[in-house]
């Protein structure tokens, strides 16, 4: 029977056999890994169980980290996920734990399903090449296989997927593998989460105002994240106890996603902690440019 710690061990497994650097965390995302891309994964058991808001910080994270985000999931409330399926929740892909083995294994044909809709990404060069050498008219293959020749003018041109029914019989008709193989893809679309707290805000629009791209970011174990031409993954605390404790977490964080890290307090004495420099909000303010803001953090770390 599967549990959450079962599905996370089976998930780090597969990544740890390709030769992934691996680091747990918990929050938004349960998995960091990197090898060429950045994986940022999500586990669940069930994938109904994922919020809007987790999905929102999720995307947001991947985007400034360009990085991939994943969600590995069994089943949904009213079945088991299928393996050979790239479902959508929120804009973010979810696969079973087979179907992201196939993935890293470079071997996942998949179909897509959203809104109910199940269909399959191809390549649309190789058929419209394929039909062209066979001296196929679209009328001509459009009748063979059963649908519309404006259906298939639309599934040559990209502007519809077609059916897993349609791929096979397009498949039979022109001898020819059509389906994709699917890979993660870096996030190129940026997303913007509302801070939930005054102090979030101020740190936020101070990154702005100094030239550092930046959103808040919720169930995750940093509370702002930006990007100059580096990656900032950015802390809001005044407890130094818990600086303490979040200071190496967020350093392996930051380690694996190769991104820098800082702690940002109202009131604390120290100028870092465990190694994380620490920058005053009032001192936020007496920076004017991405680039005073990089010397000063460079001193910081010394």
């Amino acid at each position: 029977m599967f549990d959450k710690n079962f599905l996370v061990n089976k998930v780090v497994n597969s990544l740890l056999s390709k030769d992934y650097q691996v680091l747990l965390t918990q929050g938004c995302f349960d998995i960091a890994a990197k090898k060429e891309m950045l994986l940022l994964i999500k586990t669940l058991i069930n994938v109904d169980g994922l919020n809007e808001q987790q999905a929102l910080s999720l995307r947001s994270i991947s985007y400034f980290l360009s990085a991939s985000p994943v969600v590995i999931s069994v089943k949904n409330n009213r079945e088991f996920l299928v393996d050979n399926m790239i479902y959508s929740r929120f804009q973010l892909p979810v696969v079973t734990p087979q179907m992201f083995g196939n993935i890293l294994e470079e071997e996942a044909h998949f179909v897509t399903s959203a809104r109910g809709r199940y269909a399959v990404a191809i390549n649309t060069e190789k058929l419209k090449t394929k039909r062209k050498q066979m001296e196929f008219t679209l009328e001509e293959l459009s009748e063979i296989i059963g649908i519309s020749k404006k259906a298939l003018y639309e599934i040559e041109n990209k502007r519809v997927n077609p059916s897993l029914e349609t791929v096979k019989k397009l498949e039979r008709a022109l001898k020819v593998e059509l389906a994709r193989s699917y890979s993660p893809k870096e996030t190129t679309e940026p997303t913007y989460l509302k801070p939930k707290s005054k102090f979030q805000e101020k740190v936020s629009e101070e990154f702005y105002r100094i030239g550092i791209d930046n959103s808040p970011v919720h169930h995750a174990p940093f509370e702002i994240i930006g990007r100059e031409k580096f990656s900032l993954i950015t802390c809001l605390s005044d407890n130094t106890k818990k600086m303490k404790k979040d200071a190496s977490r967020v350093k392996n964080i930051s380690s694996i996603v190769s991104s820098k890290c800082l702690f940002v307090s109202k009131r604390s004495k120290e100028k870092e902690v465990e190694g994380v420099p620490i920058f005053l909000e009032s001192e936020l303010s007496d920076i004017e440019s991405s680039k005073d803001f990089k010397k000063i953090l460079k001193e910081k770390e010394e």
